[in-house]
């Protein structure tokens, strides 16, 4: 029978939520008195708090936030919050300004939803760290069977050895192999076609069939079995040997399908990226103003014009746009020689065009391909739609690059890999950042850029 542990933590939970949420409307009150030193009246307050208060455990239903987080990350969950209490705070303004004609203060509804994103997050990653401290003492604790002892069983058996906070205690292995043996600590039953008389002599809340590719014939037989038993049965899919990005399962009618080219700058994450783009490209436009200015006049009085220059580069799924940059080479470059990357002391170079190119000052009007959305800020450098024909033949899975847009600086980029140095650790470094992306890594990056980045060995 599975067990239902988190009866009491739910309760908890739908009680904190309200508490919460009325908590968030006293506290912004508080601090919209403090600024102004008024408040509007009860019969114009108490619509609001009520919707609020009222809708927020339906709403937080609505979005899933109710459900056993074992396995998912926190950073999921603080992303579901901040959608639920968004639509929720939308909903209470469109019901006290439109329904009920009534204006409550822009100060004060500012602060509710400031006060109700940063309490409620904080309720939710104190519940984590209650639960995370009880399942590492050994309670709370479900028991699984892994169905699989190949890689893939083995893999998952480590996965959850390495996060016991997910409350996943493995008890046995079943498989054709090795029966009656112990492998990874764990003792091994079978055959796989007496599952469900097993799992009736040793009960467990979860099966994992984690059976490899190779095996597939027996997935059927093993789900088959399963119908017949009590456990939570979920199915560990063999893409091992398939490189792509992070997977995503969404479901069709009673069809799972699985997305091996998920990125996770999408969605609430793209707004935020894209946002966050558009400010910092402004406010570094203006900042550079006039050193681009000065650059702009030095080039022409250096080498004549123009001064700028465009490229076709490929960004997010291959889409081609115009690269700016200062010119740093002689006019019609590459006239003989065709699309080839720069080499060091490459005689193309104007002598002010070396020194841009090595302190990267070249670069710097590629803010606008950032404002106009041809670029983000940070993400793998854009490359040349001839060179990516060449490179996708030759470095594998160098096309996943172009699930994200292109970046003004990178992952791969503050870690020197710029220049003529090796392709296939520049794709590495690429998909990394693209499979591990959040919103502080970026900041880090852009952190590192100016020491790791702007002024390089590999730059020329």
């Amino acid at each position: 029978m599975l067990k239902q542990h988190h009866k009491l933590a739910l309760i908890f939970l739908t009680i904190t939520d309200v508490l919460v949420t009325a908590l968030a409307w006293a506290a912004a009150m508080a601090v919209h008195y403090a600024i102004h030193e008024s408040l509007p009246t009860v019969s114009e307050l108490w619509p609001a708090v009520l919707a609020s208060v009222v809708l927020v455990v339906p709403l937080f239903i609505r979005f899933r936030l109710y459900e056993a987080k074992r396995i998912s990350s926190l950073w999921i969950e603080m992303i579901e919050i901040a959608q639920a209490i968004l639509t929720l705070w939308a909903l209470t303004f469109v019901f006290t300004s439109v329904l009920m004609k009534t204006a409550l203060p822009r100060t004060l509804m500012l602060a509710v939803l400031i006060i109700w994103l940063l309490l409620a997050a904080g309720s939710r990653l104190l519940a984590r760290l209650i639960l995370h401290r009880i399942r590492n003492a050994g309670h709370n604790v479900r028991s699984a069977a892994i169905i699989g002892t190949g890689r893939l069983g083995q893999k998952l058996f480590h996965a959850m050895h390495r996060n016991r906070w997910m409350g996943i205690q493995p008890d046995y292995f079943v498989g054709d192999h090795r029966v009656d043996s112990e492998m990874l600590g764990l003792h091994v039953f079978g055959p796989i076609g007496q599952i469900d008389d097993i799992l009736t002599r040793q009960p467990v809340d979860i099966v994992f069939v984690a059976l490899g590719s190779e095996r597939a014939g027996e997935l059927e037989l093993a789900l088959d079995k399963l119908t017949n038993t009590h456990s939570d049965v979920r199915v560990v899919p063999d893409l091992l040997d398939f490189h792509f990005l992070k997977h995503d399962i969404t479901q069709v009618d009673n069809l799972p399908i699985i997305t091996l080219t998920h990125s996770p700058q999408h969605g609430w994450n793209s707004l935020l990226k894209r946002t966050f783009d558009i400010v910092v490209s402004m406010a570094a436009i203006v900042f550079f103003a006039l050193p681009m200015l000065a650059i702009a006049i030095a080039v022409a009085i250096a080498s004549g014009r123009p001064v700028l220059y465009r490229q076709t580069r490929a960004s997010l799924g291959g889409k081609p746009f115009k690269i700016i940059k200062f010119r740093s080479m002689q006019k019609d470059a590459e006239a003989k020689v065709g699309p080839v990357w720069a080499v060091p002391n490459d005689d193309r170079c104007t002598p002010i065009g070396r020194f841009l190119r090595r302190t990267s000052l070249d670069e710097l009007p590629q803010l606008f391909n950032v404002l106009l959305g041809h670029m983000s800020l940070v993400g793998p450098r854009p490359e040349r739609p001839e060179l990516i024909e060449r490179f996708r033949r030759q470095v594998p899975r160098y096309m996943l690059r172009h699930q994200v847009k292109a970046g003004l600086t990178g992952w791969a980029q503050v870690h020197g890999m710029r220049g003529q140095t090796s392709l296939r650790k520049r794709v590495r470094y690429d998909l990394y950042y693209i499979m591990n992306w959040t919103f502080w890594l970026d900041l880090w990056i852009l952190l590192m850029t100016p020491f790791r980045s702007i002024v390089s060995r590999n730059a020329y």
